[in-house]
């Protein structure tokens, strides 16, 4: 299938809104084959490594939901403003990132970069490190939405 922006833009924002371990089959639809991916806590190249990371991500975390609030993108690349939240040790996180995808000629994505911060939902679980992280916050004043 090939497609193209801004069917590209609109088809990848499909695929984050209903991420789910079944859409995985369908990888292929919407990343090249030799795609790149990276965000904060990994950085690999093809399909088969990507489908490893959601595999992860869908079986470690719970009730997983990904909301697309923004798109923006041409012929070749593109941006996603989306929301993820989900249940990780009976506590409900959110996180807020950008995706800047570039597509290959046949409108599939190419490279995938994610943007979030990783500081709080991910190394805020060490107790050490998170009681750090959050003395640190609190001694510059900087408050999340929980008031953390």
């Amino acid at each position: 299938m090939a497609l193209h922006c801004p069917h590209s833009m609109t088809s990848m924002a499909g695929f984050f809104n209903n991420l789910s371990l079944e859409k995985l089959d369908h990888l292929g639809d919407v990343y090249s084959p030799g795609v790149e991916f990276q965000d904060p806590l990994h950085q690999t190249r093809g399909l088969p490594a990507l489908r490893k990371i959601y595999e992860q991500l869908l079986k470690q975390l719970h009730d997983v939901t990904v909301t697309v609030s923004d798109i923006h993108g041409d012929e070749s690349t593109g941006f996603l403003l989306w929301t993820m939240r989900y249940k990780r040790r009976g506590k409900e996180n959110i996180i807020t990132g950008t995706s800047h995808l570039r597509f290959a000629a046949d409108g599939r994505v190419a490279t995938q970069h994610d943007h979030w911060d990783a500081s709080l939902p991910v190394y805020g679980e060490s107790p050490l490190i998170g009681w750090a992280m959050r003395r640190i916050k609190k001694q510059t004043g900087i408050t999340s939405k929980d008031g953390r």
